[in-house]
């Protein structure tokens, strides 16, 4: 709804992956099993030959040669690499507070980034083939948006244009004060992750937010809303409260600074509250599927900025 900068609370980056030395094609299977031919070896040999004691300390390496896979894995091999039911050891770390690499996420991200500057300085807008008729109508048979973007309702904030893409492109998702708490937003977010194959979700928040100055009025007094209608009135207490609280708990700062504090922490708090809500997608993202970011957009600049 009806701006802001600074500093995130990042999640701590995860990586479930251990680091290996690839494997000459020609010596797998030979690596692979080198810890049991040397007991063997072992067995016969009471003095190690030098060799035998070099191969001992390859075996017991961690970054020991590990077989490669198939040039053509079966395809029930590559569903179970696909799926985010097995997730990496956490060590104690909430699920949704892990990140797991995703190189696909990461590229789309940066293509937005670019996108949205040139929007900031020089204007653009979406490529006309973009919007063309022979575009609209090879939409019709399917979809395969790159990312999805739950942004605010407000008028003044659109993805498509703030990031200069045309039909197709982008997987919108509106709410008021761009929250994630309702079934709807959550599976939606959902579908277009798992059905339409995208890489990247954006929680797109913005300066001057409605949604968040009625929160903070509500807290500094439960009758501000008194006048408003009473789903309204009930959905500014019920869900948009918490980030307003959490930093007056955590910083003493001026009234502008406190706004915008409020406006990047809703933003933090609609991932958190995605990735809590969706097990799935907190396991997609882990596994590396998936890129979820949290960002602002700056009303009078127009420039978006990861938060």
């Amino acid at each position: 709804m009806g701006g802001l900068s600074l500093a995130a609370l990042r999640p701590a980056y995860f990586n479930g992956r251990r680091p290996h030395v690839a494997c000459s094609p020609r010596t797998p299977a030979l690596a692979w099993h080198l810890p049991h031919l040397l007991q063997v070896v072992f067995s016969i040999f009471p003095v190690r030959p030098p060799l035998v004691v070099f191969l001992s300390l390859v075996s017991s390496n961690p970054l020991a040669c590990r077989p490669p896979f198939p040039a053509h894995p079966h395809p029930s091999t590559m569903a179970a690499l696909a799926s985010p039911t097995s997730v990496p050891a956490t060590n104690g770390e909430p699920l949704p507070s892990l990140v797991g690499d995703c190189p696909a996420g990461d590229k789309v991200w940066a293509s937005l980034l670019a996108s949205n500057a040139l929007f900031a300085t020089m204007g653009e807008r979406p490529p006309a083939d973009a919007v063309s008729v022979t575009h609209r109508g090879s939409l019709a048979a399917g979809q395969s948006p790159p990312a999805v973007v739950v942004t605010c309702a407000g008028s003044r904030v659109s993805p498509e244009l703030l990031f200069a893409r045309g039909l197709g492109e982008l997987f919108v998702i509106r709410t008021a004060g761009n929250t994630t708490c309702d079934d709807s937003t959550v599976a939606s977010v959902e579908y277009a992750v798992k059905n339409l194959g995208a890489s990247l979700v954006v929680v797109l928040g913005h300066t001057k937010c409605g949604a968040v100055a009625a929160a903070i009025a509500t807290d500094a007094d439960p009758d501000a809303m008194a006048e408003q209608p009473r789903l309204l009135a009930a959905f500014v207490k019920d869900k948009l409260l918490e980030p307003v609280q959490a930093i007056k708990l955590r910083e003493s700062i001026d009234e502008d600074g406190f706004v915008a504090s409020c406006e990047v922490e809703n933003v933090h708090h609609a991932v958190r509250t995605l990735l809590t809500a969706s097990s799935w997608m907190a396991k997609t993202r882990v596994a590396g599927r998936v890129k979820v970011v949290g960002a602002m957009y700056n009303l009078a600049t127009g420039i978006v900025h990861e938060c």
